[in-house]
C-alpha cells in the first residue's frame, strides 16, 4: 500500500488543529525523522504513528472523523455513564483510549472510539453516591 501524503492545510482540517501549531509540530517530526515529509507533503501514517498515545496501530483516512477530548468525553458518558475530563485526560494519555497527541492537545478518532465502546474494551467504573439514612 503506497503511503498517502498529505499538505499540512489537509492534516490541519483532518485533526481540527491550528494550523500553525500544527506546522511546528509537522516541521520538528520530519527533522527528527525524514520518513515523514517528501516534497513539502507529509506522510499521514508516519504523522499517526508518531503522535498515536496507544501502542495498537490503528489506520487513519482523510475522512475519518476525529473528536476532541470533550466530544470524547460526552459519547463515553452516554455509553458508560458519568466521567469526568480528567478521567477521559488519564485514559488517553495512557493509551486506553486511542488518541493522537500534537503538544498538550489529544485527537481520538470516531470510527475507533465506537468500535471500543461497542466491544466494551473501555474499563469505567463510576464512583456511586452512598446516601446515609
Amino acid at each position: 500500500m503506497t503511503p498517502l501524503y498529505c499538505t499540512i492545510e489537509q492534516l490541519s482540517r483532518l485533526f481540527r488543529m491550528d494550523y500553525s501549531a500544527l506546522l511546528g509540530m509537522l516541521h520538528q517530526d520530519a527533522r527528527l525523522q525524514p520518513a515523514v515529509k517528501k516534497l513539502n507533503r507529509y506522510a499521514l501514517s508516519e504523522v499517526v504513528a508518531l503522535h498515536r498515545t496507544t501502542a495498537e496501530p490503528f489506520e487513519v483516512g482523510l475522512d475519518t472523523p476525529f473528536l476532541t477530548l470533550y466530544e470524547t468525553q460526552d459519547r463515553l458518558t452516554k455509553a458508560l455513564g458519568p466521567m469526568v475530563y480528567s478521567t477521559v485526560l488519564r485514559k488517553a494519555a495512557k493509551g486506553e483510549i486511542p488518541a493522537l497527541k500534537f503538544g498538550d492537545t489529544y485527537r481520538v478518532p470516531e470510527p475507533l472510539l465506537t468500535q471500543m465502546i461497542q466491544e466494551k474494551r473501555i474499563s469505567y467504573r463510576s464512583r456511586s453516591v452512598i446516601k446515609k439514612t
